[in-house]
């Protein structure tokens, strides 16, 4: 009904003490005075329990850049293995492509441009001395090639310094012999020794001279022309140092060793002398032998050896050897491999020397064949060597990866299939634009009393600029068998010449690989997805197996309780006691490293987890009003389970279930990191296995696959953070 204005006449009831003089009647007027008020439906619209929990989830705004994350991850797991057309599986090896730098932009822009930074390393410059400029200098760098001279850039020289590094070109300095304070008592010296010598020793009929034995403290060093001491840990103890001949001989099935002493234990003496540490004159073996009361003349097998004695001081000693030089006269096998000599042109240092830099590359090698030398270096027997003021010119730069690899390079032996498909307009695995690059005629004849190539008919051009021949061929550059054709050789001749590398892979531009390339050339960015999209299949596989088994095992032990709930929970606890790792390790060995055996070892306790979970949320709603009202009303067990508890409890037990998902996937990662990995298959745990060793030298192989692997974890966490308050219907209808 209508209300009047007088209905209000609140004041005019008032006791005059209760009135307040800054309230008037006209505060009290009614808004609507001539219409009747009706009950006014809600303004806000129905919505479904879906709709209810993606409106909540939205509210999350943490959990909704997760979602995106993992939405984006699972997308560019399943397109860029697809669309790439890089070999990734697990045996591939694309030659060529080793080791090349994650690259977005062209090389010189000095971010993800493909190249590597070299600092400080030694360059040989002996070849030109008085060189001033840098490209004076680089005339004779890496006589080994080591590097590609095309992809430096950058150089910046620094001036000769010392290093305690053993580098490819540093020169002189001092072997730091040490004997460090963990020795045990029972070890009567620290060594550093030639290797053992096996060829019979008779000091009667060959004589041993020790001409050059120098050993310096801090103090000497510095009297030397040119060098100043270095600073070296303060926990060390300047040692001194012997020489020994040690012998080894058989007592039944036991080696004894004897230890004979050719010079006492001294340090430095003297500066510049011959024998700078002993006397001023040579020591014969055999005299210093005698002169010690020692009869023996003949050994079978033995070393020699620089020795720190033991004193049981239980402290870290250190010498510094510059020079040992022996001389033989007798008995040639034995001169090999104590001495220098000349062999074919070849300087063998054997185990004397007076460059210490060079005695401390181990192995030592005769020539760029990589010729070793059993006795050409020194050994440490319970005790640390490194080196000590070595000499060097050092120089730092910028390496471009890709043109190193991939740029003009001097090619050896081109097959003639090659030239044959480049100057043919037809598809093939050297000419896969199906156009004729190159014009070539080598016609090969007889002539003078052997083969040779016709001059008359000879014809070499470059005719289309993708072409991999980077240089028109010349008769020089064509080797031709004397002998003519032979099985072996079935068109009489060879090519050499200049192939820019890419186009020979059948790129028509420099390639470039977002995240590099690993030591089999495979793609980083393919291989990290393809990873990422079989870890993934395995960890959605196994959640939702354990998922549902653990769902239904937890739900009938929190259901029923009692005896029931005893029983499997004793089950459960016993099959818990058994380390995963354990589990993973026994279905392995026995099934093998495949996707079933590791989703079964995943499957086999992974749902226990899951079980606890719903078991401690059915115990907590099973006595609710609402179960109890449901169960008066004769709903039977399993609608209770489905209907009313499972629904409420869903909130807690999908976080669990989501997080499951990235746990399998760090247990994966984990196995294959020890070596147990997938063996036909690639997985982020695979990539990271096979990469460890190159953390150090190439970080990044391991950087992005680890980077993957967080983004899942983290993403995960917050994702199910989000759904577990989204699901969770005690929250249905509300704003916050």
């Amino acid at each position: 009904m209508k209300k009047k204005q007088d209905d209000f006449e609140i004041l005019n009831n008032l006791p005059e003490a209760a009135r307040d003089p800054e309230i008037t009647q006209d505060d009290f007027k009614l808004v609507t005075t001539d219409e009747t008020i009706h009950e006014q439906k809600f303004q806000t619209k129905p919505t479904t329990f879906f709709k209810d929990c993606l409106r909540r989830f939205r509210k999350n705004k943490s959990s909704v850049v997760a979602a995106v994350i993992l939405g984006l991850l699972l997308v560019l797991a399943i397109i860029i293995p697809a669309v790439s057309p890089y070999d990734v599986s697990a045996d591939a090896a694309n030659t060529g492509f080793e080791y090349l730098e994650p690259k977005l932009f062209d090389a010189g822009t000095g971010f993800w441009d493909g190249t590597r930074q070299y600092k400080d390393y030694s360059v040989d410059v002996s070849a030109n001395p008085d060189a001033k400029t840098d490209e004076e200098k680089q005339q004779d760098w890496w006589p080994n090639e080591t590097f590609v001279r095309s992809a430096i850039s950058k150089k910046k020289f620094s001036d000769e310094k010392y290093t305690d590094s053993v580098t490819d070109f540093g020169k002189g300095g001092f072997i730091r012999h040490s004997m460090l304070k963990t020795i045990r008592d029972e070890d009567e010296y620290a060594e550093l020794r030639t290797q053992e010598i096996t060829d019979k020793l008779d000091l009667d009929t060959t004589t041993i001279t020790i001409s050059k034995f120098d050993t310096y403290d801090f103090d000497k060093i510095n009297l030397l022309p040119n060098e100043k001491a270095q600073p070296i840990e303060s926990d060390y103890t300047l040692a001194k140092v012997g020489l020994h001949l040690v012998s080894i001989d058989m007592d039944g099935d036991k080696e004894v060793k004897t230890y004979y002493e050719i010079i006492e234990p001294k340090i430095v003496h003297s500066i510049g002398s011959e024998i700078s540490s002993m006397s001023e004159s040579a020591v014969d073996v055999k005299t210093a032998l005698a002169d010690a009361g020692i009869s023996r003349t003949e050994f079978t097998r033995y070393y020699f050896a620089m020795t720190i004695k033991n004193e049981k001081a239980h402290q870290n000693q250190s010498s510094m050897i510059r020079s040992l030089t022996f001389d033989v006269d007798g008995d040639q096998a034995i001169r090999e491999k104590l001495c220098d000599y000349t062999e074919g042109g070849k300087v063998n240092d054997g185990c004397s020397f007076t460059d210490a830099t060079a005695s401390g590359r181990e192995p030592y090698y005769l020539d760029d064949a990589k010729t070793k030398l059993n006795y050409a270096y020194l050994i440490s027997d319970k005790s640390s060597r490194q080196m000590y003021m070595s000499k060097a010119y050092f120089v730092s730069f910028t390496y471009d990866t890709y043109e190193a690899k991939l740029g003009t390079k001097y090619m050896t032996r081109i097959s003639y299939n090659d030239l044959r498909a480049w100057a043919k307009a037809v598809k093939s695995a050297s000419n896969p634009w199906g156009v004729k690059l190159l014009r070539v005629n080598i016609d090969i004849i007889y002539s003078g009393g052997k083969y040779v190539v016709d001059e008359t008919t000879f014809d070499c051009k470059i005719l289309d600029e993708r072409c991999p021949l980077a240089k028109n061929l010349t008769i020089d550059d064509i080797y031709v068998d004397p002998s003519g054709p032979s099985d072996s050789n079935p068109y009489g001749f060879e090519v050499d010449g200049y192939i820019t590398m890419y186009k020979y892979y059948g790129y028509e531009t420099m390639p470039k690989f977002l995240l590099g390339t690993d030591k089999n050339g495979k793609d980083m960015l393919k291989y990290v997805f393809d990873g990422l999209r079989w870890s993934l299949f395995l960890g959605i596989i196994s959640s939702a197996v354990c998922f549902i088994f653990g769902l239904i095992w937890g739900a009938i032990c929190g259901y029923f309780g009692g005896n029931v709930d005893l029983i499997m929970e004793r089950f459960t606890d016993i099959l818990s006691g058994i380390p995963w790792i354990v589990v993973m390790t026994l279905v392995i060995i026995h099934l093998g490293s495949t996707f079933f055996s590791f989703a079964l070892a995943l499957c086999l306790t992974g749902w226990i987890g899951t079980a606890a979970t719903t078991r401690t949320q059915f115990y907590r709603f099973r006595g609710r009003e609402y179960v109890l009202a449901s169960r008066t009303l004769g709903a039977s067990n399993a609608r209770l389970i489905a209907k009313h508890i499972l629904p409420n409890a869903m909130g807690t037990i999908i976080t669990s279930a989501v997080l499951m998902i990235p746990s399998v996937i760090f247990s994966e990662a984990t196995i294959s990191y020890l070596g147990l990995g997938f063996k036909n298959l690639n997985s982020l745990g695979v990539i990271l296995s096979n990469n460890q060793p190159e953390l150090k030298q190439y970080p990044y192989l391991l950087i992005f696959p680890a980077v993957i692997i967080a983004l899942l974890m983290i993403s995960f966490n917050l994702f199910g953070n989000g759904l577990r308050d989204a699901v969770n219907p005690s929250l249905k209808g509300e704003d916050q």
